[in-house]
């Protein structure tokens, strides 16, 4: 039997939230904003306002100067995420096989039910009437054809794309349209000649994989509709071993409260790089240089696995105190280590997982709009110059 997986994804998400909450701003041109208001960045647009030129990531100042109309509504987090925790235990009760890709995004494995289109209809007509959420849907072979499938239908629409259309629908569209291509990527694809997702399925993958390494085999794989890469890099036997950051500081630092300042967002970093791969893990080690070049770390298995970041900062903070001695510091690094897919396994872990979905959702504003614009208070005014520890076995 092949394969074919549903796509729910929720139409300007956090803007729905609010609308769904005061009906009166339906219609109107409304933003969710991060931040001061006036300095603050504009988190999510309705469709209204994306008609004057206002988007995502755009600071508040600029999205009032296109739309002096636009209604600006400070982001209430712990709403959204209830609202997307309500909307994701619905699809869970519902359907066996759910993975969610993020706040607003769950993938459904659609494989084993006879009309997938009649049940995408049904999943937007319930979820409009009880949760007064717009959405899109998008059905295809694999999760990369249905997240194509979705963007092509917003807002509020409903495609399916089989296998043996996936050239037809698809094959015209630029190659930044394929999920995981970015931007960088896509413009050293252009040099090569190579524009759209047809190009890409002529090209020959020796050459790709000479020009790109193994990223040139995901590319062509993505754009042939397999789920290689953006969503299946673990399943493809490229699993991360360990994650972590570092942190060299500008200067000498004694002072336990700043030190611990720095840990915390080492661990927040780390956490969201576990975040962006659905991960775990089942040790944390901690590593720290002193002025004097001199340095110690120390490592610690456990039994349960560590899943948010602030588990990461608590077990990382225990170990730090272990090993910390009374002289300046220069360098400090966070680990964790022995890690496995999070997946579906999140339905093991329900005392946690209304934390873990608020992480989720506080990544995707980071991711959007920048680092910690979305933050801890005790993160305020920190310097950072952070470096990246490379997690061991996966390429970069």
């Amino acid at each position: 039997m092949s394969r074919k997986f549903l796509l729910v994804d929720m139409d300007a998400f956090f803007v729905s939230c609010e609308v769904a909450a005061r009906p009166e701003l339906k219609g109107k041109p409304v933003g969710v904003v991060t931040g001061a208001q006036r300095h603050g960045v504009v988190a999510s647009v309705s469709y209204e306002a994306r008609k004057y030129g206002v988007k995502a990531g755009m600071p508040t100042y600029k999205a009032k100067d296109l739309c002096p109309s636009i209604v600006l509504i400070p982001a209430d987090i712990v709403k959204y995420a209830y609202i997307s925790e309500s909307i994701m235990d619905y699809l869970r009760e519902n359907f066996n096989k759910v993975e969610v890709f993020s706040v607003d995004e769950a993938f459904i494995d659609v494989s084993d039910i006879p009309d997938p289109v009649e049940t995408g209809k049904e999943i937007k007509k319930y979820i409009k009437e009880h949760f007064h959420i717009p959405l899109t849907v998008g059905i295809g072979p694999s999760r990369v054809i249905a997240k194509m499938a979705c963007e092509l239908s917003k807002p509020d629409g409903l495609m399916e794309i089989k296998e043996n259309e996936i050239l037809e629908k698809l094959g015209d569209l630029d190659v930044e349209e394929i999920p995981g291509i970015g931007e960088r990527s896509a413009e050293a694809l252009r040099s090569i000649g190579i524009r759209t997702v047809r190009d890409l399925w002529i090209t020959d993958e020796e050459v790709l994989v000479r020009k790109f390494g193994i990223r040139g085999k995901w590319f062509k794989d993505m754009a042939m509709g397999k789920d290689a890469g953006y969503f299946t890099l673990l399943e493809n036997g490229l699993q991360m071993k360990s994650i972590g950051h570092s942190e060299t500081f500008p200067r000498d630092v004694i002072n336990p409260d700043e030190i611990r300042a720095y840990l915390l967002y080492l661990c927040e970093k780390t956490g969201r790089r576990m975040r962006k791969h659905n991960l775990m893990g089942y040790g944390v080690s901690v590593y720290i240089r002193y002025s004097d070049f001199t340095g110690n770390g120390i490592s610690k298995k456990f039994s349960k696995p560590v899943i948010t970041s602030t588990e990461i900062y608590q077990n990382a903070l225990f170990l730090l105190n272990r090993i910390l001695e009374i002289k300046p510091i220069r360098l400090i690094g966070v680990s964790v280590f022995d890690l496995e897919p999070l997946k579906l396994q999140l339905s093991l872990f329900e005392n946690k997982e209304r934390e873990i979905r608020l992480e989720f959702f506080i990544d995707t504003i980071n991711d959007t709009y920048g680092d910690f614009t979305v933050k801890r208070a005790r993160l305020a005014g920190l310097k950072i110059s952070h470096s990246v520890i490379p997690p061991r076995g996966i390429p970069r």
